[in-house]
């Protein structure tokens, strides 16, 4: 269930309630999914069609941005910046008057930002089952994204292939050996990406080893 979003005077920002229960709600946790869901396909994906303009470092004007949610959605920037800061996904930056999705773009974007960090020895990526034969003979492409996308837990990784499949396969990443052969891997809030990752370095994860087989046949 995703939680309410809203500012106390004594508490500060919140999400859920405050601890005072005075505190007033900006955004219900409906309303925040749904508004969620279009800023991201807006900043990543159709910016264009609302006539956002977004420069080759996926920045767009926030105010444009307010504008076309409010109309939508009948919340303000008050709304988006709580979004912004409580997003468990980290998928959105604001910074001055701009803001833009950190990864995930479709459209033509040098977002060119990363987080220091240790970069796990594996990565998990979550993909419809009959996507895992092509992909453990082609390597993981990002298809209709800029990069491709690895989770750092097998949850994450099954909740983003839920999008594609309700049973998804997951696929495990060698990311130690990956980066050895001069694959660059990027933090990016929650999410980790690369441009390619070549099928050497992949494995079905063991989870799923029984339901590819009795589904597709996949080992035989």
């Amino acid at each position: 269930m995703v939680r309410d979003l809203g500012v106390c005077e004594t508490c500060g920002e919140f999400e859920g309630s405050c601890e005072c229960g005075r505190g007033e709600i900006i955004i219900d946790g409906w309303r925040r999914e749904k508004v969620s869901k279009f800023l991201s396909g807006l900043l990543r994906h159709f910016g264009y069609k609302f006539g956002i303009d977004i420069d080759d470092n996926g920045w767009a004007d926030l105010d444009k941005i307010e504008r076309i949610v409010s109309k939508k959605f009948g919340v303000g920037t008050d709304a988006i910046r709580l979004i912004v800061k409580f997003d468990r996904k980290e998928r959105f930056e604001i910074k001055n008057s701009k803001i833009r999705a950190k990864y995930g773009h479709s459209i033509d974007v040098n977002v060119n930002w990363s987080e220091n960090g240790k970069i796990p020895d594996k990565l998990y990526h979550g993909t419809h089952p009959k996507n895992v034969r092509s992909i453990l003979k082609d390597g993981l492409k990002p298809i209709r994204r800029k990069e491709v996308h690895l989770s750092s837990t097998i949850e994450d990784a099954i909740e983003v292939g839920k999008r594609y499949a309700k049973n998804p396969a997951i696929l495990e990443v060698d990311t130690k050996s990956l980066a050895k052969d001069g694959f660059e891997i990027r933090k990016k809030g929650k999410v980790y990406t690369t441009d390619f990752v070549p099928p050497k370095f992949i494995k079905l994860n063991n989870l799923n080893k029984k339901f590819i087989n009795s589904t597709f046949d996949f080992w035989n």
